[in-house]
Parts: structure tokens; C-alpha cells; sequence
């Protein structure tokens, strides 16, 4: 029988979580970042792939899938990313009233944690994820979080999440060179975690206010001086990000790209100068991380 969203909460509550996680493109920038709810033992309702965090509703933007089945599943061993990707997509259930929805590729790890998780792209945690002194700091501020190495969405990062993750309790993971998890009990206290750490990273490290860089069509102004300071081949050749490998290749760089690709330009000027300001160093990813993504481009990645 198909799950119907009018009988429980969990929609309202996932698109709660969505709106805000999503209220800003210094949190999530394009498709990036996503959200979770659990419902019951089983079932979790994950922000659907390619979809935007703001755009998800109570009925649409998201898919429902069996989170117990992908739990026993990296218990046993994911796999490699496209097959574990695979697997992932089959346990996707019905939702009556709903068109089948592709669930996030990062729906692994959501169904390792608390009832609700909140992953963003924050700009503010991602100064620290994306420089080498970062996470050494990030524990100074953070002395309970959990910092992740870099590893590449899908499997790689289920596997490095699941040796620290904690079905219950609230907590905070920094994932290098790509954003910040808040897991609660609870949508308000998810909410209030996610909210607490990025402003207590502003403070400390006083970081200047973000600001959006706008452009529907074509490279906005902002971007494109900022582009002209840096050059084409210094970002296609040193990616800081996930995002910036999918999101900033030559035609968005040549001027051909939207609102996606100027939030995600946006976010990745402001962190490179927060680390230059700190005297940090960035901590690009290498050329085989980089690779990975041509390989996903294909579908399962989705842009997220």
C-alpha cells in the first residue's frame, strides 16, 4: 500500500526543515544539501535528487524510502558508489499522490542518524572544511563535533559517518571540501544545532557577512569580477568543492549558467576569501577526487 502524506506529519515537518536549512544560498547553493525525517522503524522521507532545499513542499521535492534495508546494507558493506547509488534507488517506496522521486545520493548516512538530519553547504562551516588548518580549529570550537576527511559522496562517506555515527542524541559532523550535518531528535532542535554552530563559526572566527551574488542568466556582476581577480584556470584547475566540480566547468565560467551555478560561484569566492583573510590554506581536492565526478555526471549524482 502506498504511504499517505495526509495521514502523518513527516511532510510538514521535512518541508520545516527544507525551508530553513534552505532560507539562504550562504546554507545551500543549487541542488546541494538535503534533509531527513524519519517515521517509525522503518521508513524515512529524504529531500528527492536534483531538487532544491527551498523548492521542497509538504508535497513534492522529496522521495520515501525504507532507511532500515540501506542501514543492515552498510552494515554489511556498501559496495562501490554506483552500485551502493543503485541500491539506494530500489528502496524507494510509493507515496500516493506522488510521481516516483530519485531519493538524494547522501540518503546513506541520513538513515545512520537521528530521526531528523539537516545537511547544508554553509559557506561558514565550509572555511573550515576547505582548508587545511581547518578542522584543527573547527575542534578547538567544536570539541564534541565529528570531523570527517574528505571522502566522496556516496559510499565513501556512509563508511567514514557509520564508524562514528549515533542512532540517537544530537550531532554535528564537519565532512571536508563540502558542508556541515546536524542530527537531533526533533525538527526545532535540529534546526537550533544547525543554526547554533554557523553563528558560533561567524563569531570566532569573525568572518564578514555573506552576500548573494544574484545572476539568473548569465555570470553576475559580483562573479564576474571576482572571476576576472582569480582566472578561468585557476578554477578549473584548483576545485575547492563537489559543487564547484559539477556546477563550474568552462561554459559556466564562459558566461552560459543560471541562478545554480552563480550561487554555487558565490559561495566559493566567499570561502577563498575567508581563508586568505585567516591566512589559512586551501586544501584542494586532487586530481582523482576530482575525476570521481565525471564518472557520476551521468545521473547518479544529480547535482545532489
Amino acid at each position: 500500500m502506498a504511504y499517505d502524506p495526509a495521514l502523518d506529519m513527516a511532510p510538514e515537518l521535512l518541508a520545516r526543515a527544507a525551508r530553513a536549512a534552505g532560507a539562504g544560498p550562504d546554507l545551500a547553493q543549487g541542488g546541494g544539501g538535503n534533509v531527513s525525517v524519519k517515521t517509525g522503524a522503518e521508513r524515512m522521507l529524504v529531500k528527492a535528487s536534483g531538487s532544491r532545499l527551498g523548492d521542497l513542499t509538504p508535497a513534492r521535492g522529496w522521495a520515501l524510502v525504507n532507511y532500515g534495508n540501506i542501514k543492515r546494507r552498510i552494515a554489511a558493506g556498501p559496495g562501490g558508489d554506483a552500485e551502493f547509488s543503485d541500491y539506494i534507488v530500489s528502496q524507494a517506496l510509493p507515496v500516493k499522490g506522488m510521481p516516483p522521486a530519485r531519493p538524494s545520493i547522501e540518503t546513506g548516512f541520513h538513515s545512520l542518524l537521528n530521526t531528523v538530519v539537516i545537511h547544508t553547504h554553509s559557506v561558514y562551516a565550509n572555511v573550515l572544511n576547505m582548508s587545511e588548518e581547518g578542522h584543527k580549529l573547527g575542534r578547538e570550537l567544536f570539541p564534541n563535533a565529528e570531523f570527517i576527511p574528505y571522502k566522496a559522496p556516496g559510499a565513501q562517506l556512509c563508511a567514514a559517518i557509520s564508524e562514528r555515527a549515533l542512532p540517537a542524541g544530537p550531532q554535528v559532523f564537519f565532512l571536508a571540501n563540502h558542508g556541515l550535518v546536524a542530527a537531533h531528535a526533533g525538527v526545532e532542535g535540529a534546526l537550533e544545532l544547525n543554526a547554533g554552530v554557523n553563528e558560533k563559526i561567524k563569531s570566532g572566527l569573525g568572518l564578514p557577512p555573506f552576500r548573494p551574488a544574484g545572476g539568473d542568466s548569465g555570470l553576475s556582476p559580483a562573479n564576474a569580477a571576482l572571476l576576472a581577480r582569480y582566472g578561468k584556470a585557476f578554477l578549473l584547475s584548483k576545485v575547492l568543492s563537489p559543487d564547484q566540480a559539477l556546477y563550474c566547468g568552462p561554459e559556466a565560467l564562459d558566461g552560459r549558467c543560471g541562478e545554480a551555478e552563480n550561487e554555487v560561484l558565490a559561495a566559493l569566492f566567499y570561502i577563498l576569501g575567508c581563508i586568505e583573510g585567516l591566512g589559512l590554506t586551501p586544501r584542494f581536492l586532487t586530481g582523482q577526487e576530482t575525476a570521481y565526478f565525471e564518472s557520476m555526471k551521468g545521473g547518479r549524482y544529480s547535482r545532489k
